[in-house]
């Protein structure tokens, strides 16, 4: 792996975007894109500022950014990891690691020294999908 990580982002509200926010205060994170159905999400506005592609449909995204090293799914669709992992075994991509929703709240309740983990706004988004 290289010393700069590149991550894609799937689902800029309220888990995604305190993530996002988090992720770009580092020089060795290099955010190539984020989706959300919601154009105006707090996510995708700080994407766009920061000049970081943005995509309303995230299999766009998917396919754009390619075989990025970690991409990081916080929509809540129960349908899209299925579809993410049905690309990625057509495209023969075996880099990608997809970051479930517990691992993204770990990481910001890490960041923001909570004592506590942060809730789930996706409860029912359990195991690989």
């Amino acid at each position: 792996m290289s010393a700069r990580l590149s991550i894609a982002l799937i689902g800029a509200g309220r888990t995604g975007t305190p993530l996002l926010k988090d992720l770009m205060q580092y020089d060795y994170i290099q955010v190539l894109g984020v989706a959300d159905i919601d154009p105006d999400s707090p996510g995708m506005r700080l994407a766009r500022d920061q000049g970081v592609a943005c995509f309303t449909e995230p299999m766009e995204l998917v396919k754009a950014v390619g075989e990025v090293d970690i991409l990081v799914e916080v929509s809540g669709d129960q349908d899209l990891k299925a579809k993410i992992k049905a690309h990625y075994e057509q495209t023969a991509n075996r880099k990608t690691l997809i970051m479930h929703d517990l691992i993204a709240r770990l990481i910001i309740s890490l960041c923001d020294r909570s004592p506590t983990l942060v809730p789930s706004f996706h409860p029912e988004d359990q195991g690989i999908g």
